[in-house]
């Protein structure tokens, strides 16, 4: 055991060891390795989650999602945009596309 004094700045911080549960599907998996392949301009990635993806999963709101995959894209400096939303049959959608198309 060792006792030391020191500033706040330099105390040893816990890091966050826990990997989001969305990283861990196949289907970011795939997403993923689309994304560094780049997209062409009338391109667009879409995952679907069903009710039984989501038990799976654990995952319980779409928000959860998209904010990870916008992360991703900021930390990458990657241009895209992403949508989700809730389907009438359960479930939820996410869309990724380029920067300057419309979805309509």
């Amino acid at each position: 055991m060792a006792y030391k004094k020191t500033t706040l700045a330099k105390a040893a911080k816990l890091t966050r060891v826990r990997i989001p549960r969305f990283e861990k599907t196949a289907e970011w998996q795939q997403m993923r390795a689309d994304l560094e392949k780049g997209l062409k301009p009338d391109e667009a990635l879409s995952v679907i989650f069903t009710e039984a993806d989501m038990q799976k999963y654990r995952i319980t709101n779409r928000r959860t999602v998209a904010r990870y995959v916008k992360k991703y894209l900021a930390a990458h400096q990657l241009p895209y945009k992403v949508k989700s939303f809730q389907m009438r049959t359960g479930g939820f959608n996410v869309l990724v596309w380029a920067v300057g198309k419309s979805l309509r």
